[in-house]
């Protein structure tokens, strides 16, 4: 069967539900890749098989110049497609160009939730006529499936110190439910984006999606981190399948007082008591002596490197104007 194409608000509630249902039996499932979590002008595009959905992928149809070249259009699946069966996943992928097409997109570019061996030179997609990314993403997943006392055993010592002295401190952990406290968690994570120097993402975007996780049943939190009255901090974590990830987060400096391991732990324990089996730190650097991915490293956990991404170019004069004009920005 060909695919089938909707633009994000042509997404009724039954079809909605069709698709999280589909999400949540998949392995390599990702919150990125539900409905709700599209940008306007987004497409969600599946396929089926015996009526059911079998292979879907939520794209974002963006502009990579921007105003500088605004009729170069891309079409970027981020943590998709989704599709567990690699058959069925090859078949699907292939009638994407003639899917998008209409569209008037220069290229494709695919990343789905798909673990490589260490040994494995695999590709996401077997079709030559992609292109393979150069990069690919590492991240750090812990197993959830001890019980809490032995998963809080083997955190790193210090990681656990930090935990038991903010609850000696009186920190408290909660999860937000109103607007003035997600308003809270953008503001200090505006704050913390300015500190560090990292770009931050558009918070209508932001502040649409935390309120999408924690209207819905266990589908993710963002935890808030208190002391003395005040919000010191917060985490924002997503469900997929049996799978919880570290999304968004941001704390406060303070002197003697450390509330991100004690917003992780709770994220762990938020995630175990939702049925999920795999926490999911997010991007890691293996190897790192400070900053995130030292801190990530604490609670334990196991590297998981992912298949790289690949691009699909169906406008080869406007895909090589694009890289000159990249080229040229980059040396100004």
């Amino acid at each position: 069967m060909p695919l089938e194409s909707f633009a994000s608000h042509e997404i009724n509630l039954s079809l909605m539900r069709e698709l999280e249902q589909f999400l949540d039996t998949q392995s390599t499932a990702h919150p990125f890749q539900f409905p709700q979590w599209s940008d306007p002008g987004g497409k969600v595009i599946v396929f089926r098989e015996a009526g059911k959905i079998r292979w879907s992928g939520l794209f974002s149809l963006h502009r990579p110049l921007g105003r500088k070249a605004p009729w170069i259009r891309a079409a970027q699946a981020n943590r998709g497609p989704v599709c567990d069966d690699p058959e069925l996943f090859q078949q699907a992928t292939a009638q994407l160009p003639d899917a998008l097409r209409r569209n008037r997109i220069c290229y494709i570019e695919i990343s789905p939730e798909r673990v490589q061996d260490s040994a494995d030179d695999a590709r996401v997609v077997a079709d030559p006529g992609w292109r393979r990314a150069k990069t690919h993403r590492v991240s750090l997943r812990l197993n959830l499936t001890a019980d809490e006392d032995a998963l809080f055993a083997n955190f790193r010592k210090n990681s656990r110190y930090e935990i038991r002295r903010a609850e000696r401190s009186g920190v408290s952990v909660t999860e937000a439910s109103t607007d003035a406290e997600i308003e809270e968690f953008l503001r200090a994570h505006g704050d913390l984006a300015a500190r560090k120097g990292f770009p931050l993402d558009e918070l209508e975007r932001m502040r649409r999606q935390i309120r999408w996780l924690i209207s819905s049943e266990s589908r993710g939190a963002l935890l808030l981190a208190s002391h003395e009255g005040a919000v010191r901090g917060g985490v924002v974590i997503a469900r997929a399948a049996r799978r919880c990830w570290y999304i968004w987060g941001a704390t406060q400096t303070q002197p003697n007082l450390s509330v991100g391991q004690i917003l992780q732990w709770q994220a762990i324990r938020w995630a175990k008591r939702n049925g999920c089996t795999e926490y999911d730190f997010g991007g890691y650097t293996p190897g790192a002596t400070s900053g995130p991915a030292w801190f990530k490293a604490g609670f334990g956990g196991t590297e998981v490197h992912f298949l790289p991404a690949e691009r699909k170019i169906l406008q080869p004069v406007q895909y090589h104007a694009m890289n000159l004009l990249l080229r040229t920005k980059a040396s100004d």
